[in-house]
């Protein structure tokens, strides 16, 4: 036989089953490693670290921003995430395996997967013919002096559904629980609360008990005056928060309210503004009429000085006279029209005498107004 085979064969390999949960199991652990492997014979014993994966069945995607069943997504998408898990799941025992190579206990690690954890311990004793499983009979929080038997639905269904064959050890805390031991062939069927061994307890393991128990019982009462403390801070978080919703409604029927009263001022605006440029097109145009009427009358006064001025010369000889009474009535006429153009409006100035075509007494030309020139 070869030396490999047969130090296998004097290896004694206890099983110690560990949850998903991180550091959950260490007391559990730490009872299989001080009270079955402690020596005592010529086997060696390994601990084998045995772990149930449950294949997660909500996968996330970071793209869709939530989680999906798997039968919704692609096997690459599900394969992936699942491996991912695992590796996650084997890393989580190394920290068991740290605290064996502490005491220098040799271990191994085994993941199965299954899609119940009972269903995988109990087809992992069938098929590897595991005789000795030690595992958790409660959380180490609901631990107590009476507790003899397993709380937990995982233990209480592993004890009556697993092979007779292997003998197993419930253990809380690192106390010892019960064990359900080894049946023959002919044993009768399998009870919760048969085939159990139940240590005696010394006093001071009773005195250790109850310091337990009050320890628990204050880190349960700390439990509840934290989760009253924690609704009470919710409460008012939550009032907080509808207040704050509250705010946050009025300040936006006040934003809309501005909203509106500035969409009327700016109508308003630009009715002014139109009303503006209409004015300013309004005394343009007047600007413009002025200019024009200005220029007019400047036209007209400079014709009528000029014709004064030049008539004023007295030429002798009737033609001459003639002639010039002639020019004259055209310019008198000119001159009513500018009168006319401007009509009679307003305060009237005194009639300008202008020089007639008539020679007075002492041969100097007579003034008259301007109508009566026009009417000569």
């Amino acid at each position: 036989m070869a030396p490999e085979e047969e130090e296998k064969e004097q290896e004694e390999r206890v099983f110690v089953a560990v949850p998903a949960e991180p550091r959950a199991a260490r007391s559990t652990l730490a009872w299989a490693l001080g009270h079955l492997c402690g020596g005592g014979g010529g086997a060696t014993v390994v601990v084998v670290l045995t772990h149930v994966h449950v294949p997660p069945q909500m996968i996330p995607v970071s793209t869709l921003g939530g989680r999906f069943h798997a039968s919704k997504l692609s096997w690459e998408q599900v394969s992936s995430f699942r491996t991912t898990e695992r590796e996650k799941a084997d890393r989580m025992l190394d920290d068991y395996v740290h605290q064996c190579s502490k005491v220098k206990v040799k271990c191994e690690k085994l993941v199965v997967e299954n899609e119940d954890v009972v269903s995988g311990v109990v087809e992992l004793i069938a098929s590897r013919g595991v005789t000795k499983l030690v595992i958790s009979a409660a959380a180490d929080r609901q631990y107590s002096r009476k507790l003899d038997r397993p709380v937990s639905k995982t233990a209480a269904a592993i004890m009556q559904t697993a092979d007779p064959s292997c003998k197993i050890w419930f253990v809380c805390k690192e106390q010892l629980i019960c064990i359900r031991d080894i049946e023959t062939e002919n044993a009768p069927a399998l009870l919760p609360n048969a085939c159990r061994e139940v240590l005696p307890v010394s006093a001071d393991q009773e005195e250790d008990e109850t310091k337990m128990e009050l320890e628990f019982y204050d880190e349960v009462k700390e439990a509840c005056r934290a989760a009253e403390d924690l609704m009470n801070r919710a409460l008012k978080e939550s009032g907080r928060r509808q207040k704050a919703d509250e705010e946050v409604a009025s300040s936006l029927q006040k934003a809309k309210e501005y909203e509106e009263m500035y969409l009327e001022e700016v109508r308003r605006r630009q009715e002014l503004e139109a009303a503006l440029d209409k004015a300013n097109a309004e005394i343009m145009q007047l600007r413009q009429a002025i200019s024009r009427n200005t220029a007019l009358e400047e036209s007209l006064e400079a014709t009528i000085v000029t014709s004064i001025l030049e008539k004023r010369i007295i030429v002798s000889g009737d033609g001459v006279k003639a002639g010039f009474a002639t020019e004259h009535c055209l310019e008198c006429a000119q001159v009513q029209a500018h009168v006319d153009y401007h009509g009679d409006g307003g305060a009237k100035e005194p009639e300008e005498l202008v020089p007639s075509p008539f020679l007075g007494e002492d041969d100097s030309p007579v003034k008259l107004t301007a109508a009566a020139a026009f009417r000569l």
